[in-house]
Formats: C-alpha cells, sequence, structure tokens
C-alpha cells in the first residue's frame, strides 16, 4: 500500500496538520464509512432574473450530470458559487437539456418576461464518519475531521452517495482517493448535522 500526503497548511494554528491527503487504494477491505449529511428541510433558493445581465456563469458536472454556478459575477446575495441550477420557470434543468434552457431563459427574457431560477444549496461534503484505529487510513493521517473530495481526481461535490460508492468499487485499482480539510465555517454546522442524522442507516454510509 502506497501513500502520499501534502504537508499544506490548513491554518496557522495547525501547521502540522495536512490540509490535503491522496490515499492510493488497491481494493482491500481499508474499513472506511463515509457519509454526507442530509436535510430534509432544505428548499430551493428563487432568483427572478428581471434585467440586465443574468450574472450568473454556469458549468456541467460531467459525472453527477448536474448543472451548477461556477461563478456570480454581479451582485446576487442569495446566489453561491457551487449551487445547483434546479428549474427554469418551472422546468428541470439536467446536463441534457441544459443547452435548450439557455436558449429558453435568453428567449424569454429578451422579449420582456422575468425568468425565474430555482437553485438548491451546494451538497454537504462527504464526511469520513469512522476508519480502524491504526488502520492504514489513520497511518496516513486521515481522520474524521476529513472529507472525501476527489475519486480519482473527479470532484464528488454533486455525486450521490450510490455514485461514490459504485465508482469506488468499479474503478480501475489502484484508486486515488483524495481527502481535503472542510473550511472552519463550514465545520461546526457539519457536524451538527451529523449529530442529528441517523448514522445507522445504512442508505446514508459508503464502506470500503
Amino acid at each position: 500500500m502506497s501513500t502520499t500526503a501534502s504537508r499544506v497548511s490548513y491554518n496557522s494554528e495547525i501547521d502540522d496538520t495536512p490540509a490535503i491527503i491522496e490515499y492510493i487504494w488497491c481494493g482491500e477491505n481499508v474499513g472506511l464509512e463515509l457519509v454526507r449529511p442530509v436535510l430534509s428541510d432544505a428548499k430551493p433558493i428563487s432568483h427572478v432574473w428581471k434585467e440586465g445581465e443574468l450574472g450568473i456563469i454556469f458549468a456541467i458536472d460531467f459525472f453527477a450530470k448536474k448543472v451548477y454556478v461556477r461563478r456570480v459575477t454581479k451582485q446576487i446575495d442569495s446566489i453561491k458559487t457551487k449551487y445547483l441550477l434546479h428549474t427554469v420557470n418551472s422546468i428541470p434543468v439536467t446536463a441534457e437539456n441544459y443547452q435548450e434552457m439557455m436558449v429558453v431563459l435568453k428567449s424569454g427574457r429578451d422579449a420582456g418576461q422575468p425568468q425565474t431560477l430555482e437553485f438548491l444549496p451546494r451538497p454537504q461534503p462527504v464526511m469520513v464518519k469512522s476508519i480502524p484505529p491504526a488502520g492504514e487510513l489513520e497511518k496516513a493521517g486521515v481522520t474524521t475531521d476529513y472529507e472525501l473530495a476527489m475519486i480519482n481526481n473527479i470532484n464528488v461535490d454533486n455525486l450521490s452517495m450510490d455514485q461514490i460508492g459504485r465508482m469506488l468499487q468499479d474503478s480501475n485499482k489502484p484508486c486515488h482517493m483524495t481527502f481535503g480539510l472542510p473550511v472552519h465555517a463550514e465545520k461546526d454546522a457539519i457536524e451538527a448535522m451529523l449529530a442529528r442524522l441517523d448514522l445507522n442507516n445504512s442508505s446514508d454510509i459508503v464502506r470500503v
């Protein structure tokens, strides 16, 4: 088993903690449990485009088949980078109909009609729920403070837990798993959500 850790400082208080750990997994059981906190009360966020430029640049997540906000170019307090575009004028937006929906959006706006876009907040990080004491992951520096950020350099932000499980099991081995520390602003909120979840529900967890 080979592991590498990039010793990038997380902040001045914990310089000895790597911000990024890349673990090279050969397919054996490493006792890793992953969980993503999901709140049932999450609601779409509406934005009505009435005039001027939309001010939102979109991108397609090829693997998740979803459309997300790459950049916000003007002051829109309710919309953040990495939010998912959910609907345009109540029509669901997918990777497959994205181009068509952008034409509909622009045509409607050019006709002077307000356009309503609905967004979903960025999915919560996929957190490390548990690892075996003194196991290979712990030796590499991984703890329950980390999130799974990438699999073979593919960002997992927008993937479902089922997709993540299949990607880990079906990927060619060795497989690169990249772990990172969430920013401080997110960490307390994530811990609070995890505390409210039923983590014994196997549908919430990926194990490898």
